[in-house]
């Protein structure tokens, strides 16, 4: 009745190993959901800049040559777009060469780390007059 089993001390240590290892792995996955929400944030940044890059094509390319540089010079991004994208930029450039007229629409916002664009190009039609 007076001698402790040599049982109780391998339990403590277990214990104490298990909670260290819960402990490891807690710690690992709420820094793991961390980066996984900034890469989600980052990927829906980039879809939205995508989708705002297309519609500005469109746009700009809609209605040919005649009333191009005006509508260049008049393009904007929405309000709705620059409350979601932080900082965002948009710069339109018109290019000609041999093969005809493009419109070069790039999309930029602030974000962590290294800088993000989208960048998409139209081809401007020469045979499509606006109304």
């Amino acid at each position: 009745m007076g001698r402790p089993k040599p049982h109780r001390g391998l339990m403590h240590l277990e214990i104490v190993v298990s909670a260290f290892l819960l402990g490891a792995l807690v710690t690992s996955l709420v820094g793991l959901n961390y980066r996984l929400l900034g890469v989600a944030k980052d990927t829906k940044h980039y879809q939205l800049a995508l989708h705002e890059a297309a519609n500005q094509v469109d746009m700009l390319t809609t209605g040919g040559l005649n009333g191009l540089d005006e509508r260049i010079a008049q393009a904007t991004l929405p309000a709705d777009i620059l409350q979601a994208l932080p900082g965002g930029k948009l710069d339109v450039q018109k290019m000609e060469d041999a093969s005809g007229t493009q419109v070069v629409v790039r999309i930029g916002w602030d974000r962590p780390g290294t800088p993000t664009q989208v960048e998409l190009v139209g081809w401007v039609s020469t045979t499509e007059v606006s109304k």
